[in-house]
């Protein structure tokens, strides 16, 4: 369908269809679905499109044909069967508490009673969820679909605080365990969430629940792919370009920069973030819609605390085996992992044996986590610190390197001293990352060049930099290994005059005491 009212904030297919709102057909899925087996478990971030994709599942399953006219699947589907659909959506805002949870429990359990006639209120609420499925087969006589959307919403919500936890956990696997032993009763079961708690307990005994996340046949199944853009998204588009006063092709090439590079099992098939780019769509701005829509204060925590001690491209440009991709109970949920299920990471390159590079997957991401540091480790406010952002940008595109120098010197003393206590080089070199990756157009940290690894890269308009970092040194030490180990010879097939800066730091005044740099190509 093309482009007409967004459904931003919607994610009920009856409500989009009936009032013919944009909507990208995603029916072709279902069959593919259908054919995969009977239990299927689908990971996305947040706001990815999975309750749109649950809520398609459960009109289709309720055989409202209406709805699907002239969508593909209607030139399939000859039967439109109804089923007894129940479908439990834990992506509530409330789900901190047990009791929300359980009160959540009980009112979809209590409605579901009386449509299936269950005479016999059972005491827990696993067991109440047996007796409704068995009753709901009983009095359709058709088996019935579970649906259960963001399955493990209550666990992350509650994921600082153990105890919390483990109540929901308890409560969810009595839930889940009903899953396997109702496979008579059971025609189709679809679970979506973020994190992949691959051993988690709460699917103790369901071990033949199949893991699509990774499939490629599902890549594209939540999302917008390229294709879907140009094809359903002309006139927004269109809108985009009138209200940046650019081309159309330009427009197209910013809103792929900052929303698509999301890859899920097929690495030839980008994917952008839907609830960004409709909304960018419907205002014709480029905003950080998804980035500022709310994250986790844990996951902050994990990030903030671990950049301390350890490079941040270790943590955001990782290697790691599709086995490591799951956060788990036993392995204290792996960083980058867990950064992946969340949106803040991506498949970038596949390897031998499984292993994938991921990766930032495009600018909005990028720079909402380089913001949302930034504050963790400096005592200014947000407006400050984008006032000195802007201006070290446009003293870096000048290449006026003593007056660059001299501001972020200023910015860096604004750094407290408990987070520099361990003294180490990676310290101060991730900080410079995070400003560094703010003020230029692209930043890479620990780079590998055919001899070694260069410590910063960082590309404005008009300048490449090349920057090595010494601690306790001397910033011409820095300089020179640049030149002696030709750190800047890749980059000259940019065509772009190349600043090759070294910078030392001290301890004693944590703080960049010295820099030295020299202009190649200029």
């Amino acid at each position: 369908m093309s482009d007409l009212t967004y459904p931003i904030g919607t994610a009920t297919f009856g409500k989009i269809r009936r009032n013919g709102w944009f909507y990208v057909d995603k029916t072709d899925f279902i069959p593919k679905l259908l054919s995969e087996g009977q239990y299927l478990f689908l990971s996305r971030p947040r706001r990815f499109g999975k309750s749109l994709l649950v809520s398609t599942l459960e009109a289709y399953f309720h055989g409202e044909a209406s709805l699907f006219s002239g969508l593909r699947i209607d030139e399939t589907e000859k039967e439109w069967i109804t089923y007894p659909v129940l479908h439990l959506d834990l992506s509530q805002d409330d789900m901190t508490k047990h009791e929300s949870l359980i009160s959540y429990l009980d009112t979809m359990f209590t409605i579901w009673e009386r449509e299936y006639a269950v005479d016999i209120k059972a005491a827990t609420p696993g067991t109440r969820f047996l007796q409704i499925i068995r009753y709901a087969k009983q009095r359709i006589g058709r088996d019935v679909v579970i649906l259960i959307d963001e399955y493990d919403n209550p666990l992350f919500s509650t994921m600082a605080r153990p105890e919390e936890n483990m109540r929901m956990r308890e409560t969810l696997k009595g839930i889940y365990s009903v899953l396997k032993a109702q496979s008579a009763n059971i025609k189709f079961c679809f679970l979506t969430g973020i994190t992949r708690f691959s051993k988690m307990s709460v699917f103790s005994g369901l071990n033949n629940l199949r893991d699509i996340t990774l499939n490629p046949r599902f890549s594209g199944i939540c999302g917008i792919t390229q294709k879907e853009l140009e094809e359903n998204c002309r006139k927004g588009v269109r809108n985009v370009a009138d209200n940046l006063a650019i081309t159309y092709t330009e427009a197209l090439t910013k809103l792929k920069e900052q929303y698509d590079g999301y890859h899920f099992g097929d690495m030839n098939l980008d994917v952008y973030n839907p609830f960004s780019l409709i909304q960018a769509l419907a205002d014709g701005k480029l905003l950080d819609y998804w980035f500022v829509s709310g994250t986790s204060q844990f996951l902050w925590e994990r990030i903030s605390n671990l950049s301390i001690h350890e490079s941040l491209s270790e943590v955001l440009d990782p290697v790691l085996n599709v086995s490591d991709l799951g956060a788990t109970e036993d392995d204290g949920l792996s960083l980058p992992g867990l950064l992946f299920q969340t949106g803040y990471l991506t498949l970038k390159r596949e390897y031998e044996g499984n292993n994938y590079r991921l990766g930032i997957p495009n600018k909005e991401v990028e720079t909402g986590i380089m913001r949302r540091l930034l504050p963790m480790a400096a005592k200014q406010s947000a407006p400050a610190i984008n006032a000195e952002i802007f201006r070290l940008r446009d003293l870096a595109d000048k290449a006026d390197i003593d007056a660059f120098m001299k501001v972020l010197k200023s910015f860096m003393a604004s750094i407290p001293y408990r987070l520099s206590e361990n003294k180490r080089e990676v310290y101060f070199q991730n900080n410079l990352f995070i400003i560094l990756s703010l003020v230029g157009l692209e930043c890479r940290e620990e780079v590998q060049t055919s001899y070694s690894r260069m410590d910063l890269f960082m590309r404005t308009t008009n300048y490449i930099y090349v920057i090595e970092v010494k601690l306790n040194r001397t910033a011409r030490q820095a300089l020179e290994q640049i030149k002696k180990k030709e750190y800047d010879l890749p980059f000259e097939r940019h065509n772009l005059p190349i600043v090759r800066l070294g910078i030392n730091f001290s301890t004693r005044t944590r703080n960049i005491s010295t820099w030295a740099y020299d202009i190649t190509g200029a």
